[in-house]
């Protein structure tokens, strides 16, 4: 195991933002800090409103709005010469493209709103469009990805094989077990289990299961299990597309 490192930790801010902390600023785990109103694709039949258009103009229309925000009302094109038709856009968001069939597609803010939460104590080191990053400091170590993913949650490191210790209380845990065997994945995932350490050296093709999984070495495996107990509950953050899990120094 490695001494403490620094690490820096993007949030992403999908949709239309709201944020509610300062650059500088140190969070706690499930500080709130932004609101962020999610965004959603619309679509809109224009084959009566483009009808007369060839294909090379409405490709023209695609490549002049393409990836620009766009108002209801605001002029799409006209259509004709001498008595030319207006066709204006039906809403405010960002413009998507026509496709094939004449189909309008618009991103546009939704009305869902969705709190975005820090997942760790924190420094906030960074905040500019569309993300934040926070900083923190943890223990790592490297392992192999079996199963590649990645998840926040808490563990307690003690070492669960027996399909009837899991239970609810593994809700958003990452768990320590040598045991892959399909049956007891599927009712971890069940109970709520976001992710697994192993000791195992397995391909993925022995596996069955959506939880990302990390296979460590025999070392950091005895090592970390040997803290186990009633009284640990540590945050961790488990990465096994980079083969490494983080222990949060909170």
């Amino acid at each position: 195991m490695k001494s403490k490192i620094k690490v820096k930790w993007v949030v992403n801010l999908p949709g239309e933002a709201e944020i509610l902390i300062k650059k500088g600023e140190l969070v706690n785990e499930g500080h709130l800090l932004a609101k962020v109103l999610i965004k959603k694709v619309e679509s809109f039949d224009y084959s009566l409103n483009l009808r007369g258009l060839t294909s090379e103009k409405i490709e023209q229309l695609n490549q002049n709005f393409l990836k620009t925000k766009i108002e209801k009302g605001q002029l799409m094109c006209l259509i004709g010469s001498v008595f030319a038709k207006k066709v204006c856009f039906p809403v405010d968001g960002d413009f998507l493209g026509i496709d094939e069939f004449s189909n309008l597609k618009i991103e546009v803010v939704g009305d869902k709103e969705k709190d975005i939460l820090s997942p760790m104590r924190a420094v906030v080191s960074k905040i500019e469009d569309g993300k934040m990053v926070l900083d923190f400091e943890a223990k790592e170590i490297k392992g192999i990805g079996l199963i590649e993913g990645k998840a926040w949650g808490r563990s307690n490191f003690v070492l669960v094989n027996d399909l009837k210790q899991l239970n609810s209380e593994f809700k958003g845990k990452i768990i320590f077990t040598s045991n892959l065997d399909k049956s007891f994945l599927l009712k971890a995932e069940v109970v709520g289990v976001v992710g697994v350490i192993t000791n195992l050296e397995k391909s993925s093709d022995e596996i069955e299961s959506q939880l990302p999984i990390l296979s460590i070495k025999e070392d950091d495996w005895k090592n970390l299990l040997s803290r186990s107990g009633d009284e640990v509950n540590q945050k961790v953050l488990i990465n096994s597309r980079l083969g490494r899990l983080l222990l949060v120094v909170e």
